[in-house]
């Protein structure tokens, strides 16, 4: 069993310290585990330009690797040959710091299990080229997550989005979630050694992760030190409101029914909702089928405007000229 952790905060500060404990507790309960650790930090991991070259390539037959150059490959092979992985990052306004979102936009949009299939299913008909059983499956292998969300705040609320944006990196390749942590309140404890409890989460947090690279997701039981939250899959408490009594995780995409009892809330989650979440096959394939769908909808406005789109798009083009006229 192969376990990774990631840290996005300063070395040996909070995030190292928190993810690191829960590699002790892996550890000690699967002590012939291969452990690797990555402080982030101080590698250059740029931001996706939207090229479209990964999925360019990988409909005409190759393989789909980011062709920017940086550190990010090598953050990318050992997150590909993981079983498990922790993951911390630290919140400074509201959500994880934007080296995460960087990592995050390069590595799913490449790694999103049902994108990839779509297109080798698309080999195995001839309706596009390339060897379906080239593609190295596994990178789409079965893995396991936990995530820490690390703040200053006393106000939790100041913290709100960090675990739930932590989600983001798991769920195109449909990582199985065993336990997110919200560490806010770092700004008074000083240093997590001197929090016995919260330590305690981080070891177990690891005992847990690790254990369930051996179990079928069925069989994982979410750990959950703060609560279980709202939604049943992502187990965060936001929720999206649009006036009706049908509310929205934003996180996993699933609608649910909203009722009050006195001062109490609660949303039922149906199975059907759950079993499209963002982080299932299902879920990913309604997304897939959605944007493959684009150019049959933009191409005929395209070709039907392409005079006047043309013209405007001077405008575009000669704009430095305008401003410094």
């Amino acid at each position: 069993m192969k376990v990774l952790g990631l840290s996005f905060g300063k070395k040996n500060a909070n995030c190292d310290i928190l993810s690191k404990e829960a590699l002790y507790g892996v550890k000690e309960n699967f002590p012939e585990a291969e452990i690797k650790f990555i402080n982030t930090q101080r590698l250059t991991i740029d931001r996706c330009i939207g090229c479209g070259a990964c999925s360019t390539s990988l409909e005409k037959g190759g393989d789909n690797d980011c062709i920017i150059k940086d550190d990010f490959q090598m953050v990318e092979e050992a997150i590909r040959e993981a079983d498990a992985i922790i993951l911390a990052a630290p919140v400074y306004v509201l959500q994880p710091v934007g080296q995460f979102k960087n990592l995050v936009d390069r590595f799913s949009c490449r790694h999103d299990v049902s994108a990839v299939n779509w297109v080798l299913d698309k080999r195995r008909t001839g309706e596009m080229p390339g060897d379906p059983d080239a593609y190295p499956q596994e990178r789409l292998k079965r893995r396991v997550v936990s995530y820490i969300s690390v703040g200053g705040a006393i106000t939790e609320n100041w913290t709100s989005m960090g675990c739930a944006t932590l989600h983001l990196f798991g769920f195109p390749v449909m990582m199985k979630v065993v336990s997110n942590y919200n560490a806010n309140s770092m700004g008074t404890v000083g240093n997590p050694y001197l929090d016995d409890e919260l330590m305690g989460h981080m070891h177990e947090m690891g005992k847990r992760t690790a254990a369930a690279v051996f179990m079928d997701d069925k069989e994982v039981e979410y750990y959950g030190p703060k609560g279980h939250g709202t939604c049943p899959v992502c187990h965060q408490n936001l929720l999206m409101v649009n006036g009706t009594t049908t509310v929205e995780c934003p996180v996993c995409g699933i609608e649910g029914k909203i009722s009050i009892e006195g001062d109490r809330l609660e949303v039922e989650f149906s199975e059907a909702q759950q079993a499209r979440a963002r982080g299932t096959f299902a879920g990913l394939r309604e997304h897939t089928e959605e944007i493959q769908g684009f150019g049959a909808i933009c191409a005929p406005k395209i070709m039907a405007g392409k005079e006047m789109l043309n013209e405007k798009m001077k405008r575009i083009k000669k704009f430095d000229e305008m401003i410094n006229a």
